[in-house]
């Protein structure tokens, strides 16, 4: 009888150990741990130089805002746009006796200018100009813009200076106050129609963005706080 050897034993790698298997559960997390740090970085990068989207129209090529020539404040100051560097200014031109778009556009700006920081609060401002001076006496009109923010400005002058101010800024409006009939006064509860727009001046005095009327109060603020810087 030949007597044969038994099979060599296959080379078995040795029992995982406790401490060898610590280590590599410690060189996953590292791994692990390293990633999740690259992906945050990365999304902090990208939302770093993802630019803005406005919620206006943005004037790719802006311009110093246009004096208000013969316009002033209920304190008797000049309308002064100069006087507002450094500040992000709201310009509005509406009328008190207005029904629907004035008061709601004012209350759009408040509620943005409210969600503001203190600090860019004071840095924010909105002017709003009569295009109805016949019925708008300057007290009168900022009593009205104080309803809605006591930091509002109003500021009036004759109607000829209105129109030049309306007309630098690409704003239209008309009085429907023609007299009803041959003899007869003017229906005193007369409407303006008017261009509806919220123009905003940048810091630097150029005239930036222009928001329609249905422009929200959280998108306005997202665009003043991009202003502000």
């Amino acid at each position: 009888m030949t007597l044969t050897s038994p099979p060599a034993a296959a080379d078995t790698p040795p029992p995982a150990t406790p401490k060898r298997r610590s280590s590599r559960l410690v060189t996953l997390g590292l791994v692990l741990g390293a990633v999740v740090v690259g992906l945050i970085t990365a999304r902090l990068l990208l939302s770093a130089f993802q630019p803005h989207f406005y919620a206006g129209t943005v004037l790719q090529s802006p311009t110093s805002a246009p004096a208000l020539d013969g316009l002033a404040l209920a304190n008797g100051e000049p309308l002064d746009m100069a006087a507002f560097e450094g500040d992000v200014v709201m310009l509005y031109f509406g009328y008190t006796n207005c029904p629907d778009v004035c008061p709601t556009t004012l209350s759009t700006a408040a509620r943005a200018r409210e969600s503001l920081s203190e600090a860019d609060r004071a840095r924010t401002q909105l002017v709003m100009v009569s295009v109805d001076p016949e019925r708008d006496q300057i007290d009168d009109l900022q009593t009205y813009v104080e309803f809605f923010d006591a930091d509002f400005l109003g500021a009036g002058g004759s109607a000829e200076d209105i129109h030049t101010a309306a007309t630098r800024y690409g704003i239209y409006y008309v009085l429907n106050n023609d007299d009803l009939t041959d003899g007869e006064a003017a229906d005193p509860n007369y409407t303006v129609d008017h261009t509806a727009n919220l123009l905003g001046v940048a810091p630097d005095g150029s005239l930036r963005v222009i928001w329609a009327p249905d422009v929200t109060s959280d998108a306005l603020a997202d665009d003043l706080q991009e202003l502000l810087g």
